[in-house]
């Protein structure tokens, strides 16, 4: 490895890291940001909420943006948008400020994000190209890992303004690099005609579907909104379809659209990620709310899978070359499925340190699967449509998590309740609604243990927590379930997935 080809992988691994970095540490900061600009839960939350609808919406139209117009070029916008919007959040004197930040943050995200794989995989040869995005995806995992950590850090001993202000100088230093290193690359040829109507389309139908599938949980999934969303989203895609085989430039054109094997490569990371983006979630509320963690600390407590997934992420591209895409990508869900199980059979028997195999396991599965299917997908098509075969896997990932979320946070509240209320019948209590609705929000919400015991008093709260640990519990165990379910399916996919070559 030449070294500049090593300054290359500097710059790009900066570049993922400062995406990871930030989605990770941003939500440690949300509770320093609402006291803040004393604002509530319900607004605050569009910091994360609306950086991630920008960041799924736009990675189709800027993989295609890079491919066409050149990756360096695209990355080196994204660079500035990231950064400059990073420094006006951390200045905003609003959370109407900061919000708008954070969406023009997401796209710039989503620029960066395709234009650093397409410019990674285009830089090392054909035997080398698993290795190189398995390094790029154990930049990210590194990020993940420290990204609670560092929030916390900077939130507890700064000021939350920095988590954001902390992006700038790692964008100037992956940008110097990559002037330097990273050579300017020829865009795919041909027409750089810009497919208007398909941008349009696919991002109005992506909104709606990402829309709905955020307030599914609080709306219901039986509510006109819930569904009007989901069919406007499903009309949208199918006109989407339609444009796209009539327009000769489209934003993703027939050559990969009709790639059987990039398709269902894609398919298999939507089957991934739900159980990433649960455990993610999950766990730490649980360790907060029933083993008093700090929110710093329960962040970190989930260092292990993350940490275990950058570690195995580089390692999974030298087994990739030599067992293939299919035997790679079935190991890693075989892991994902064996250490999530785990997780529900053994980890709620006992203290953290019980969690601690099935977490390793299902990092070390993330680490073989994600970066597999990745290299996978890419290599099923034209190499001067990396960045946008890019684009599509990711947008697949955060359409898959948010979708599989949705649905793990659905059968979870639903157990939760049926559970505590019958549990709590048979305890002999009969509560008021109030008492109810403080149970609810301790186990769902961000109600506090403090509450409950002024409600109850100590001696029947020592009774009735076992009844709500017991809920929750029981509610996570469904949850994580079907997660895990999910990845079973997505190991039986894999085996029609995993073509090398593309069109």
């Amino acid at each position: 490895m030449t070294g500049k080809l090593v300054l290359t992988f500097i710059a790009m691994g900066i570049g993922v890291m400062v995406i990871a970095v930030d989605i990770a540490a941003i939500n440690v900061a949300l509770p320093a940001v609402e006291k803040a600009f004393k604002t509530t839960v319900d607004t605050i939350e569009w910091v994360v909420n609306g950086y991630v609808l920008t960041f799924a919406v736009l990675m189709v139209t800027c993989g295609r943006l890079a491919d066409t117009f050149g990756r360096r070029r695209i990355f080196f916008i994204g660079l500035f948008v990231f950064g400059l919007t990073s420094l006006i959040g951390g200045l905003s004197d609003s959370a109407a400020v900061l919000i708008g930040a954070r969406v023009f943050q997401g796209a710039g995200a989503a620029l960066l994000w395709p234009s650093i794989l397409g410019i990674v995989y285009s830089s090392v040869s054909e035997d080398q190209k698993g290795m190189a995005v398995g390094l790029i995806l154990g930049a990210a995992g590194v990020g993940n890992a420290a990204g609670p950590l560092i929030g916390g850090l900077l939130t507890e001993f700064a000021s939350w303004r920095w988590v954001l202000f902390v992006n700038v100088p790692l964008a100037l230093a992956a940008g110097i690099l990559t002037y330097f290193a990273v050579d300017k690359q020829a865009a795919g040829g041909g027409n750089k005609n810009v497919d208007y109507p398909g941008i349009a389309a696919v991002s109005i139908s992506l909104v709606a579907l990402m829309y709905a599938l955020n307030q599914s949980t609080s709306w219901g999934w039986g509510s006109y909104k819930t569904i009007s969303l989901f069919v406007a989203s499903a009309v949208v895609m199918f006109f989407f379809v339609i444009i796209e085989r009539r327009t000769e430039d489209a934003l993703i054109p027939k050559d990969v659209m009709s790639n059987v094997p990039f398709m269902l490569t894609a398919a298999v990371m939507f089957s991934v990620i739900p159980a990433l983006f649960s455990l993610l979630l999950y766990m730490p509320q649980y360790y907060e709310k029933f083993f008093d963690y700090s929110p710093l600390l329960a962040g970190a407590s989930l260092v292990p899978i993350l940490l275990t997934f950058a570690i195995v992420a580089p390692i999974s591209g030298k087994i990739y070359n030599r067992m293939g895409p299919r035997l790679s990508i079935f190991i890693g869900m075989s892991l994902i499925l064996l250490g999530t199980l785990g997780i529900i059979v053994f980890g709620f028997r006992s203290g953290y340190y019980g969690f601690l195999p099935g977490l390793i396991i299902s990092g070390a599965g993330f680490g073989f699967a994600i970066p597999s299917i990745t290299t996978a997908a890419v290599g099923s098509v034209r190499e001067s449509r990396a960045s946008l075969a890019g684009g599509i896997v990711y947008m697949f990932q955060l359409v898959g998590g948010a979708l599989g979320l949705a649905v793990v946070t659905t059968i979870f509240t639903d157990a939760v309740k049926r559970d505590v209320t019958m549990r709590i019948s048979d305890f002999g209590l009969k509560l008021s609604e109030k008492h109810q609705a403080d149970i609810l929000s301790f186990m769902l919400g961000s109600g506090s243990r403090q509450t409950l015991l002024d409600d109850f008093g100590q001696a029947v709260f020592n009774d009735l927590y076992h009844h709500i640990y017991s809920a929750y519990v029981s509610g996570l165990k469904y949850g994580l379930g079907f997660a895990a379910a999910v990845v079973a399916a997505g190991a039986v996919l894999t085996f029609f997935a995993g073509e090398r070559k593309g069109a």
